[in-house]
């Protein structure tokens, strides 16, 4: 019993960590800037640029879920829009509330492999679904740097987005060199990260894998692409609404920086972290502490209402398989 119950433990010990963090930078940060300015900058937010965003985020959705459906299809997994946005949402769901290191990739993963009856290509596309989206956040980040070339002049932020840039393209050459990544696994458990190397060789086995549908990753990579702009943008709507006055292009700059600094598994869903990495680059651009602040919470709430649809998802998907059952 012991055994069974320590990786739940470890695992609620993990999120308590997590909780910790994200209140403790939250906290840091509403002391730090001038809150009457916070609550004067969201009172400037017009409720229709709200539901717009709001339906922008949606959008979202739908994109990637179609993004998902095109890498099943190329390994003979035929399941409607509508059966993969259940499982889609509920893992976005579960990403956000379930108090434990379980993330939505891995609530995706289990439903997705129980419907398919344990094929092989459920769980990587997921793993490929996830590379092609940070392949296009770096590109047009870099895309971005390029365009800003002359008149931006910061080179923190220039170090920043080349070091993301060079980490994932060092990564995918770990993973497409079998001799690297068994150099890397066998560093791993020499440094006592041993855990990691199933991670590691799921994604060697997802990349072998779609190497040779290169239609459907090229057709994922698009769908990324219009993804991740499709959020930025959401971001800029925000930041009109408030009155930023920061043009469309630094956006483009900051927004995948932001997000990738996010990812970073140190706080809840990246709270926090997100927006102290607004506070921070926009306030670059002069822009007040309180209205970048508000900025990002804006953002994640429009996260947090889009998301808690998954709840209704799994209800959905819950009273389907009861009614299978009954009959």
């Amino acid at each position: 019993m012991e055994l069974s119950t320590s990786p739940q433990r470890k695992a609620r010990l993990a999120f308590l960590v997590k909780l910790a963090v994200s209140s403790l930078l939250l906290g840091v940060l509403f002391w730090r800037v001038d809150r009457a300015a916070f609550l004067r900058s969201l009172q400037t937010l017009p409720l229709s640029l709200l539901l717009g965003c709001g339906g922008l985020y949606i959008l979202g959705y739908i994109i990637s879920i179609i993004r998902w459906q095109r890498l099943l299809r190329a390994e003979g997994i035929h399941l409607s829009l509508w059966r993969l946005g259940l499982v889609y949402f509920q893992g976005a769901f579960f990403n956000l509330f379930l108090p434990t290191l379980i993330g939505g990739d891995i609530v995706r993963g289990y439903f997705i492999y129980k419907m398919t009856r344990g094929h092989d290509a459920s769980v990587a596309s997921i793993l490929v679904d996830r590379l092609t989206g940070f392949a296009a956040l770096i590109l047009i980040a870099v895309t971005s740097l390029t365009l800003a070339y002359g008149t931006l002049d910061d080179p923190q932020v220039v170090f920043a987005i080349l070091a993301i840039a060079a980490c994932f393209v060092g990564v995918m050459v770990v993973l497409l060199n079998r001799w690297l990544t068994t150099r890397v696994s066998g560093a791993l458990a020499v440094i006592g990260l041993a855990r990691f190397q199933a991670k590691l060789q799921g994604l060697v086995d997802a990349l072998q894998r779609y190497r040779r549908h290169r239609r459907a990753l090229a057709q994922a990579f698009l769908l990324s692409a219009l993804l991740q702009a499709l959020i930025i943008v959401t971001y800029y709507l925000v930041g009109v609404g408030l009155n930023l006055g920061v043009p469309l292009l630094y956006f483009f700059l900051f927004v995948p920086l932001i997000t990738a600094i996010a990812m970073l598994p140190v706080s809840v869903a990246g709270l926090g972290v997100r927006e102290g990495g607004a506070v921070y680059f926009f306030g670059k651009l002069g822009v007040d502490a309180a209205t970048a602040l508000g900025m990002s919470l804006v953002w994640f709430s429009l996260t947090l209402l889009v998301s808690s649809m998954g709840g209704l998802a799994f209800l959905i998907d819950a009273h389907t398989a009861k009614r299978v059952e009954d009959s």
